[in-house]
């Protein structure tokens, strides 16, 4: 009989976060969103039946993104808050279910860190199967439950940082952390909270979109309320709330945190006037400033 696979471990701190794309099967786009310096710090236990990972981000972040497929993926914030979560305003730390590649959009605080759990569908079917349980990737779809007994959240965490800290394979212990995952999952079925969706968030997801598919442009505000049959005040007043910052802030940091992605990645092949310039930044002088503004760092210091 061969022996059991042995867990996988990764663990960096990086200052633009979308950096874990390259050791990751989530579809993610990290926007930072507050000034200064960026520390984002991953811990990755990759196990025969479970990857758990541990992150904690030190400011504001819009997580765009999707969860790995043919994998069902749950979550637990546990410092700071998701001002955001698929339209649901989070007061509590939740237990959030990603689904099976199913797409999501949250907020962050600075500050904010917790876990994610990801097991492979067909593991969770054979899992449950033995508890009575029946599971399916439509079963887990995107949602999230308010508040979790505060025991079962305790000895849930307690379940998580075991197997972060163990170099050795522990199949029964990940067998558990499953059964536990499961079982709070669907048992808080009747408290679900499903995302919700109004006017205001479309048009909101509508501009963002928008900004998305053009980031080398930088369309004007206005054009872009006229694209999507939008007030600037409706506009304005959407953005606002929900991040705390104007829509042409919003863009002007998507676009530089296209430019921060494009240096990490290409920097020492690519001069930083044309990174700028792909993404819509022609007075390099300033975009050095707004540049520093925003990462705490010039893009000179993001190179090296």
């Amino acid at each position: 009989m061969a022996p059991p696979e042995a867990p996988r471990f990764f663990a960096a701190t990086f200052r633009d976060p979308n950096q874990i794309a390259a050791i990751s099967k989530w579809d993610m786009d990290f926007r930072q969103i507050e000034d200064g310096e960026m520390q984002a710090d991953f811990k990755v236990r990759s196990g025969p039946l479970i990857s758990v990972m541990k992150f904690g981000f030190s400011r504001r972040v819009h997580q765009i993104g999707a969860s790995p497929k043919d994998h069902i993926t749950f979550g637990i914030p546990t410092h700071s808050r998701l001002t955001d979560w698929n339209g649901t305003s989070i007061e509590t730390p939740p237990f959030l279910s990603f689904g099976s590649g199913d797409e999501f959009d949250c907020i962050s605080d600075s500050g904010f860190g917790g876990y994610t759990m990801t097991v492979e569908t067909e593991n969770a079917m054979k899992i449950g199967e033995k508890l009575g349980i029946a599971v399916s990737d439509t079963e887990f779809g995107a949602f999230l439950l308010p508040a979790t007994p505060p025991d079962r959240s305790a000895a849930l965490l307690n379940d998580i940082q075991k197997l972060l800290a163990n170099p050795n394979s522990s199949e029964q212990g990940e067998t558990h952390l499953i059964e536990e995952i499961l079982r709070i999952a669907l048992g808080g079925g009747a408290d679900r909270r499903e995302p919700r969706i109004n006017r205001k968030a479309l048009a909101l997801a509508a501009a963002i979109d928008r900004m998305t598919a053009t980031p080398d442009e930088n369309v004007p505000i206005s054009e872009i309320c006229g694209d999507i049959s939008v007030s600037l005040r409706t506009l304005e007043r959407a953005f606002n709330e929900k991040f705390g910052i104007g829509p042409k802030a919003y863009y002007t940091r998507l676009r530089l945190n296209r430019v921060r992605s494009l240096l990490a990645e290409q920097g020492k092949d690519l001069s930083i006037s044309d990174a700028a310039n792909r993404y819509g930044f022609w007075h390099i002088g300033q975009f050095s400033q707004d540049y520093k503004k925003c990462f705490g760092e010039l893009p000179s210091a993001t190179v090296d």
